[in-house]
Parts: C-alpha cells; structure tokens; sequence
C-alpha cells in the first residue's frame, strides 16, 4: 500500500498524512495503542474549510455527542474511504471517534505526518490552507510507503490572534484552553437559537496566512 495509492482517493480539498507509531511516545503513544493496540501506522485526513457553513455545528441526535458539521460529515467520508480500501486489502483500521472525548488530539497526532504545523492560537494550521483545517485520523495495522517531508512553518507569529482573542486564552507564549472553551459556552448563550453550535472565528480570521471563508451573515 503506497501513499499515492491512498492519496488518490480524495478530492482535492482532502490531504493526508501518514506517521508510524514510533514517532510517538509517552501517554500519547499510549493511548493510541489502547484505542487500536495493532496500530502501527497513524493515518490523518485534513479537509480545508472553505465557507464557514462547513464549520457551523449542527444539533443531530444521531451523531457522535448529537452534534455535527458539514466539514465533518465530508472529512468523515473521506477518512471512511481510506479505512475501507486498507481493509480491502486485508488489513485493520480504526477510527477515532469524534467530537467529543478520544484521548488523544488529532492536531498532535497530525504533527508527526508533515501536513502542518501548530499556531500561536494552538489551531493545526499550513502555508497553502492558514488554520481553515478539520482533521479526522485512523489507526491501521499496515506499514504504509510514505516520503517523509518537512513542513514550512506555517505561523508568522504576528500577534493578531493574541490581540483579537475575547477570553484571552492566546498569549505570547502559551494558550488557555479551558478560557477559550468557557467563553465559547458563554457566546453561545447570546449567539445562539439552539439549532446549532457557537464556533467562535476570531482568531482563525484575524490570520494572515491562507484564503479565509465566506463569512456566516
């Protein structure tokens, strides 16, 4: 299995990656395996959102935590078609589930496999698409042929995301996750009729790098 074999598969607002177990360690390496304990291979699916719709939660009972996206239901697909061709060809695959609590962070995992890097904002974010990016990651038990690649470092740390952020949580040096997630809740008690989920956008539209969506009116 190649990864020109793999890449095939996806439309163009699609890439993957791929990154061998080994090129994790510690808890996170841990709890990859207690999730797939075959995994030898961590493959990530990155889809570019390109209109702010894709990104906007929807209430869906049937859904994972009974919510979804768009760019979810697409990035899901995506990922559904990778894992069906590994099992075709004899092998395990495992995706992780999402939202809600996996245990891992697909935008770690994703470091390893040269798509991109993290921002100021900690959002996984690359040179051609900014931080307009929705990952999914599969585990598979097959050792896929993959040039490895260094990523341009994406992040011109040019501040707007720290000056434009309502909790505060994107600082000069580190990030607040649980004031973003805070302040998320408490917009979406103003911003919100309960038909969907409030994503807040501020610091994603404040960056520089990267074509940024159509704006929900």
């Amino acid at each position: 299995m190649t990864e020109t074999e793999l890449r095939n598969l996806l439309p163009p607002c699609c890439r993957i990656g791929f990154a061998p177990i080994g090129d994790y360690e510690g808890q996170e390496k841990e709890r990859i395996l207690a999730a797939f304990p075959a995994a030898r291979t961590v493959v990530v699916i990155a889809h570019h959102v390109q209109d702010s719709l894709e990104w906007t939660w929807l209430k869906f009972p049937a859904a994972q935590n009974g919510e979804t996206s768009p760019a979810d239901i697409h990035t899901l697909a995506s990922t559904e078609r990778v894992m069906n061709r590994l099992m075709a060809d004899g092998h395990q695959a495992f995706i992780a589930p999402y939202p809600g609590i996996c245990g891992v962070m697909f935008k770690t995992l994703a470091l390893p496999t040269g798509l991109g890097t993290l921002g100021d904002n900690y959002l996984f974010m690359n040179e051609d698409w900014g931080p307009w990016i929705h990952l999914r990651v599969l585990f598979t038990d097959a050792d896929i042929r993959t040039e490895r690649r260094e990523v341009a470092k994406a992040c011109t740390h040019c501040g707007r995301c720290v000056d434009v952020c309502p909790a505060g949580a994107v600082r000069n040096d580190s990030f607040d996750g649980l004031a973003c997630r805070d302040k998320m809740r408490e917009l979406a008690k103003t911003q919100c009729d309960g038909s969907f989920v409030f994503e807040c956008e501020l610091c994603l539209r404040a960056c520089p790098v990267g074509t940024q969506p159509r704006e929900i009116e």
